[in-house]
């Protein structure tokens, strides 16, 4: 299983939603691997600049690690919600 750096916003979207970020590259062949990554010292900048380089600066509330399964799950469901199929 392929694990994923998710970065929560602090601020809420036009529709009153959260906004995230999903990092596709790296994933993480397990939590830990990525766990450490998202708090090595030496990383978090890279994955700041990287936040700054495809959105600009915003408010980060937290960072982190979820299944690629779990996050394309969450994809999908937001993609139906958006289309108005869920209630």
């Amino acid at each position: 299983m392929k694990w994923m750096i998710v970065v929560v916003f602090a601020n809420l979207s036009p529709l009153g939603e959260k906004e995230m970020y999903i990092f596709v590259n790296p994933t993480f062949d397990n939590p830990v691997t990525c766990q450490s990554d998202i708090s090595n010292p030496e990383v978090i900048p890279l994955l700041v600049d990287k936040i700054i380089q495809d959105n600009g600066p915003r408010p980060i509330e937290r960072v982190v690690c979820l299944p690629e399964k779990n996050v394309n799950e969450f994809i999908n469901d937001h993609k139906k919600r958006k289309r108005g199929t869920s209630i």
